[in-house]
Formats: structure tokens, sequence, C-alpha cells
């Protein structure tokens, strides 16, 4: 790939470079900045595209268009400028270029490029074409020499119609009276096809007719009601006058016999790899019953790859734990080629301990010689451990209970308490057995204590429940009706054939409490960001602002001064006035960045707008704001909250999101305040918008927290973003009473 870029800008050459690299890493890039450069690179032939700049110092982008294709009538030129218009861009267009793009856009450059080339390359392929098809017959009839092999002619109105088949094909489809005499006969295809695969056929038929070979695999229909596989490879042939298919060559090859084996090892693969049991296959004793295949459900539990396992025998579970009375069994069952069953210590590959129940037994061949070993097992780690620790004494299971921190509860399939700890006797304020034999949701607040007897129903009944093996912060109630947050961690166990989970209860009030004076915190520092910031402002305006407001001043009377005659002064005057205009425009942004002016005088929904209609101006993004008529009255601090939140949103679509649209609505209520603004960009995963150093997105949930609002954000990639921000205008007159408070 070779380019040729024109642009007497230095800068600019290089930030178009470095565009191109993002995508063609190994291309060839030829930069032209002078009439010279360009006259001596212009006579080489093997440009792939030309990007050039309109305003050039020796001509124009568009005089230039002329000269490039004197010389490469078909070679793609795109022009890529800061100095264009409307006018230009279509008299580029209209002339032949194959874009016009504002170097502002330049991101969009790789998209075009690619969409250029592939132009270029069609022309190329259609123009080559005329001159080809005319010699490409014979050789189509020379590659099919099989048995079932046949020849179409499309119609004018694009229908097939048979004019040969091989004797063999007749047979097949049992019409031997089909040949060449009787080719004005039209058929849907070669043969009867299956009905689940006819949109095979008419996809097919519609790629063929683009031009564009094909190979199918479908059902045909033959004799009297077989169904057979068919591999169909065909070809289509252009007319060369007009490019239109006019011929489709094609051969079928019977592949019933290896698809119903695929289908067949299919089945047994997919039931092997379903398997919630390990699967592993091993060798004999003269590969030291090395291990051949191993199902995924054996890789999860043990945590190896296949490759880590292939031909290793399967004692690198045991990681030299090898005092086990049934390893002894395993081997005499291999020495006499029987079954066997164990329950073995195994360690996975990160060290972990697993409790492994295997079978295993000899796989014989037809001849009945034993040639592999099957083993199934299965992680019974936890139901090993609820055994040992439910066979042991009471007095020990107390001694286990008294001396964990946690609360730990027992419940049933029913969700019925069946035992606790003395822990969560404390946590609950409930004596033991005020609880044991009670629904566990006595310790849910609502409305979660009407949930669980279905959220356990639906569990058992589809076996899908997102709690399991997880910790999560759910809410608990005391007997003294006050909540609180506590961690939850729930794992299931099997005994007698009975179904049970037991879950741990931690008190995390402490730890709430200190999140919450976090995010005081955080709100307090904001503040004195945003004091700060307002007092810089106030700064700059007082000072700076004066300071420039004088030296204006004092210029307009110095050229009010000098004598009329002396032009060079009066020019070097007006330049200094440029300067100072464009430095007092810049220290006015400053101070509306640091603080907008506008939020103070005239309210919040007038700085949105504001703000909006800057954003818009300066990307170029088309946006729609609807909000009410009249204005609002927030507490101080809450406006600008606000105002932050919207701001650093627009920002990061402005970065990120590569939307081309924007609507931000706000509503209010009596007390309440919503802002919604969505954008049509590329969206973010839940795992982009959790990102850790997202700064920006964590920013505008603490400025929401600290006032006691709160913002949403829902996105999917290729879907936009939508933000939502609620927030009460005014700080409640009273504190909010505590859970317990509420709920007595």
């Amino acid at each position: 790939m070779k380019f040729l870029i024109i642009d007497d800008d230095a800068v600019e050459r290089t930030l178009t470079v470095k565009t191109l690299r993002d995508k063609f890493v190994n291309a060839q890039i030829v930069e032209v900045d002078s009439r010279i450069a360009f006259d001596e690179k212009i006579v080489e032939t093997d440009f792939d595209l030309v990007i050039t700049e309109f305003q050039l110092g020796w001509t124009d982008g568009l005089t230039l268009f002329k000269t490039i294709k004197s010389h490469h009538a078909c070679l793609p030129v795109i022009m890529l400028t800061n100095s264009g218009s409307e006018d230009i861009a279509a008299t580029a267009i209209k002339i032949g270029m194959a874009d016009y793009i504002v170097k502002r856009n330049r991101h969009t450059l790789l998209e075009e490029i690619e969409r250029s080339l592939l132009e270029a390359k069609i022309k190329g392929r259609r123009r080559d074409n005329k001159f080809q098809l005319n010699g490409r017959r014979d050789p189509f009839i020379s590659r099919f020499t099989r048995d079932f092999a046949y020849f179409i002619r499309i119609s004018a109105d694009g229908k097939p119609i048979f004019e040969w088949l091989t004797d063999p094909l007749k047979q097949l489809i049992g019409n031997a009276t089909l040949h060449a005499e009787s080719a004005e006969q039209a058929h849907d295809w070669v043969l009867p096809i299956h009905p689940e695969d006819i949109s095979i056929i008419q996809n097919r038929f519609k790629k063929l007719l683009t031009g564009a070979e094909d190979i199918s695999e479908y059902r045909g229909i033959i004799n009297d009601g077989e169904i057979r596989y068919f591999s169909d490879h065909t070809l289509p042939v252009r007319d060369p006058m007009d490019n239109k298919v006019i011929q489709l060559y094609g051969v079928l090859q019977d592949i019933t016999a290896r698809r119903k084996v695929e289908e067949k090892l299919s089945l047994m693969q997919h039931a092997f790899n379903s398997s919630s049991n390990g699967i592993v296959i091993t060798g004999l004793a003269d590969t030291d019953y090395a291990i051949i295949y191993a199902n995924p459900a054996f890789l999860r539990i043990t945590g190896y790859s296949m490759q880590e396992l292939l031909g290793h025998n399967c004692r690198i579970m045991q990681n030299n734990d090898r005092d086990q009375s049934d390893i002894a069994e395993l081997r005499a069952a291999l020495q006499n080629n029987r079954d066997a069953h164990a329950i073995l210590r195994n360690y996975r590959k990160d060290g972990s301990l697993f409790w492994n129940e295997i079978y295993i037994s000899p796989i014989n061949d037809q001849q009945g010689r034993i040639t592999h070993y099957v083993g199934v097992l299965n992680d019974v780690t936890h139901r090993v451990e609820m055994e040992y620790a439910l066979g042991k004494s009471e007095a020990r299971m107390r001694s286990i209970f008294d001396n964990v921190s946690d609360g730990i509860i027992i419940i049933d399939e029913h969700g019925i308490i069946e035992k606790l700890n003395p822990s969560a006797e404390r946590l609950f304020g409930y004596a033991a057995e005020e609880l044991i034999g009670h629904s566990i949701n006595t310790l849910m607040p609502k409305p979660d204590r009407s949930r669980h007897d279905s959220y356990l129903t639906n569990y058992l009944n589809s076996g899908k429940a997102k709690i399991l093996d997880t910790r999560r912060e759910v809410s608990g109630i005391r007997k003294d009706g006050s909540i609180f947050p506590m961690e939850l961690g729930v794992s299931e166990f099997y005994v007698d054939q009975r179904h049970f989970f037991i879950g741990t209860v931690h008190d995390i009030t402490d730890r709430k409490k200190a999140e919450v004076a976090l995010r005081d915190l955080s709100g307090h520092m904001e503040t004195i960001r945003e004091d700060e910031r307002t007092r810089i402002a106030r700064e700059i305006h007082d000072e700076l602002g004066s300071l420039l407001t004088a030296l204006k001043i004092d210029l307009s009377w110095l050229n009010k001064q000098l004598p009329t005659d002396l032009s060079l002064c009066h020019e070097k005057i007006a330049v200094m006035n440029r300067h100072l205009d464009d430095g007092i425009s810049s220290v006015r942004k400053i101070i509306a960045d640091l603080r907008p002016s506008i939020l103070d005088h005239i309210g919040l929904l007038a700085a949105i707008d504001w703000k909006l209609d800057e954003f818009r101006q300066q990307n170029g993004i088309p946006c729609v704001l609807t909000m009410p008529e009249h204005n609002i009255v927030m507490d101080e601090g809450r406006d600008i909250a606000v105002f932050r939140i919207m701001q650093e949103a627009l920002t990061n679509i402005a970065l990120h999101s590569k939307a081309t649209y924007i609507t931000i609505d706000v509503e209010i209520d009596a007390n309440s305040l919503m802002m919604k603004i969505t954008d049509n960009g590329s969206g973010m995963t839940k795992t982009q918008m959790h990102k850790t150093g997202k700064y920006g997105i964590l920013g505008m949930h603490e400025r929401a927290r600290h006032f006691g609002g709160e913002v949403t954000i829902a996105s999917n990639p290729g879907e936009g973003t939508t933000l939502v921000l609620t927030m009460n205008l005014k700080s409640p007159l009273n504190p909010p009473l505590s859970n317990g408070e509420a709920e007595s």
C-alpha cells in the first residue's frame, strides 16, 4: 500500500501520517511540500491513494487534482483541508474527488480511505472482466470431471434452466428423461430440497447471480423420499457485454456418510462438553496412563488447561499427598482391568484443595481389548466438608459456632431455620429457640421479606441463583425492628438427600458509616475547590481583567496621539489591540470555566442553556434542550453541582462517544430536579463504566451523593448513553430518620 500526502504544513502532515499508521502500519507514505517535490513524485505509477490540502503555497487542491488525473486517471484523491468551504467541497466531489474532509474531522479519514480503495478495486475488476470473460467458459467445463455435474442457463427473467446433467446425477434424482432437448423446462434447483434448507438454496442463488463462487452444504430428497447430504460447488459465468451472470456450472458430492459420522461424534462431544461432571480419558500402563482428553468441566474443576494436562498422569492433582487409602484401590483396579470408585484429596493448579469423587472404567475395542480408561469425577468438597462438620459431636459443633464472629444460619430447602450460632443470636437480637423452625424471612425487612419465598422456589426449579458462592450487601432486621446493613454469603450442601443452605452474615454498619463520612469529606473538599475556583475567578477578573482593560485604554489613547503619517506605528497598535482582545477573551473563558458568572446572575437554567450553546459551537454536534420556562431556586452549592455534572457529561461525550446528536431534558416538581442527558454515540460496557481511573464518572456520583442526589448511567455498546441526575432543590429541614426509627 502506497499513499501520497500533499501539504506544505509539516505539523499537519505529521498528524495525517500518524492517523494513517493507526490502520496502515506497513504502508509506504510519500510526503510532498512543494511544486518541485510534487513534479518529481507524481510520475511514479504505484500510488494507491492521494491526500491533498486545498490551500497550497504554489497552487490549490482543485487545480492540483486535474494534474493528478492527467497522470493517473483512476487514482482516488481525498481533499483534507482546514481552508475549504461548502462551495469548494461541492466542486471537489463534482469533478470526481473521492471525498472532502475538514481536518478537525481527521478521525473519519481511515473509514473514507477504505471506502475509496474498495470502490477503486471494484471499478478495476469491472474494467478487466470485459476483456477476460470471453475465454473462461471452457476452463469451467474442464474443472468439473466428477460424476454428479450439471450446467444451468440463466433466463432473461433470472430463472435457472437446466441444459445438461451427467447420467449418474439423473439417476440419483430419478429423472432419466431430463436431457439437453428438454432444457427449456425450469426447475427450482438440481435436487428437490429439504424444506428446512430451502433458505440455503435461495441465499446461494442470490449470491451466484452477483457473480460470486459458492460452496454450500444442504439436504436433498431423492427417489422415494430418502434424505441425503450434498456439498454443492457452483461457479457463475458472466456475459462479457453487460456483465450479467448467464450460466452456472456446478458439481455435487454426496457427503451423507461423512455427515452422519460427524453428527454422531458431535453428539458425543456435546454430551461430554455439557456434562457437569469432569471426564478424563487416559492411555494404558505403557504410557503411564497419560491423559489424552479432558472435558471442560474437568478443566474448570482442576484449573488446568488441556495443554498442561496432555501426557501427564492424573497423579498431577495429588500434589505429593499420596498417603491416601483409596489410591491403593485405584491402583488395584488398574492392575486387574476393572471398575473402581474412590474419594481423594486432590489439588487444583493454584494449590487449593478439593475432594474428588472419581469412578474409573476400562474402554474396550470391538475385539474386547482394553485400549483406554475413562474417569468420571465430581467435586464433592462441600459435601465432604459438611458431612465432616455435621458428623461431629454437638459439643464440637457448638465450639465452632461459638468461636465464629460472623453470624451463621442454616436453613432447609423450604427456607426454615435449622440452626444458628450465638453470633447470629446477638446480631439479630433473638434467642435460638425463637427462630428455629421459623422462616428465614423473619430476619428480612420489607420488601425482601415477601420476595424471598419466590426466589427460593425459582432457584430450586431452575438451579439458577446469583447469590450462591458470592458475597453481597443486603439489609437485615433485628427483633426490635431496627434495620441494619450486612454482608451475606450463601452456599448449599446436601445431607441424607436433603437440601440445605448455609448463610454467613457480617454486620457492616461501621463500614457504611465510614463510607458516608468519606462521601461527606469528598463533598466538603469539592465545596472547598468550588470556593477556591470562585476566588481565583474573582481575582483574575479584578486584577488581570482590569489590567488588560487599562492597557486597551492606553493603546487607544496612544493611537490618537500619534501623527497619522506614522502608519507602521498605527498598524502595530492595531496588532497589539487584537492581541489584547484575544487575551481578554481568554481571560473571560478561564473565568467562565472556573465559575460561570451567568450561574450567579441569572440562574441554573440559563447557565445550562449557555453551556450547551457553547458546546454546540465548539463541537458541531446538534443539541436539543428541554427545560421549564421559569427559573428555579436551589440551595447554595446544589446549582453548581448540577452544572458541573452536566459539564463533565458533555466533556465525556465530546472526547469518547462519537455522538452526532444530544438531548438534555430538565424537569422539576415541588422540591426535586431531574436532568436527563442522552447521546446516540458508541456507548459503553459495564466494565468500561466501572473501569479504574474513570474519575469523571466517579466525580459525578460523588457530587450528587453529597447533596443526597443520585446519578444513574444506562449504556450499551453501539446504542448510546443516557445519564439521569435526580436531586432535591433544597436541603431537608430536619435530618432523616434512621431505618430502625422509620420501620417502628
